[in-house]
Parts: structure tokens; C-alpha cells; sequence
């Protein structure tokens, strides 16, 4: 190999170093949260209402979220028996585990006594 491939050669594997640090600088974790919100409220109520105050601290606090739809859910509860709500799934992300908020929430603006929320790691983000 010649001097001047052996530099050339080198610089390649430099520049791919270099690369491949900014890259995975500019990694994060990201968490998904997917939810119910009911549309039955507790005593007979709408949820219209409460959507748009809702939906705009879902945007304000996370950047937006994703409403997949409608649709039935059951749980057990307190005494053992089964309740069957009708609900409204959504979906946000975010740098960390907003579980905590997310069901403080769902308890004060729709009654939730005990909300739904799964939480997973959505692996790594790039930007």
C-alpha cells in the first residue's frame, strides 16, 4: 500500500469515526404513553366538554399527541364488578415517564379512579 493511499485510508476511517460520535450524540430515549380517556363520565356526563382543555395541555405539555380512535373497554372494579365505558384512546411521547401526570390528570378533568396507561420504551429517536 502506498503512502498515499494509507493516508487516504485514514482519513476515511477518521472522518467515519467523527460521524458516528455526532451521530449517536444527538440519540434519546423516548417513552410512549398510550391511554384511555373515557367518554362515559362518572354520573352520566359528557366528555365534549373536557376534550379541548385536555387535548390543548396534551399539546402544550408534550408536543402533541395522536387520538387513535374510539371504543368499549371493561375493568374490574372496587367491589369486583364489571364496568364497561366507552373511552377514547390517545397517544403521546416523551423524553421520560409522564405516567404520573398523565393520570393525574385523567383522574381531576374526567373522574378516572383508576386510569389506563401503558408505557413502554419506543427504543432510541433520532433528530
Amino acid at each position: 500500500m502506498t503512502r498515499f493511499a494509507f493516508r487516504v485510508l485514514c482519513g476515511l476511517l477518521l472522518a467515519a469515526c467523527c460521524l458516528a460520535a455526532t451521530a449517536q450524540a444527538e440519540n434519546r430515549q423516548v417513552f410512549a404513553h398510550l391511554f384511555t380517556v373515557p367518554t362515559d363520565l362518572p354520573g352520566g356526563g359528557d366528555d365534549s366538554m373536557k376534550l379541548p382543555g385536555f387535548e390543548g395541555w396534551l399539546a402544550q405539555s408534550f408536543g402533541g399527541y395522536t387520538k387513535l380512535g374510539s371504543g368499549d373497554g371493561a375493568w374490574k372494579n372496587e367491589q369486583g364488578q364489571v364496568e364497561i365505558q366507552g373511552n377514547v384512546v390517545y397517544l403521546v411521547t416523551a423524553a421520560r415517564d409522564v405516567s404520573k401526570d398523565l393520570a393525574t390528570r385523567l383522574a381531576a378533568d374526567f373522574g378516572e379512579r383508576q386510569p389506563y396507561i401503558l408505557v413502554f420504551a419506543a427504543d432510541q429517536f433520532r433528530k
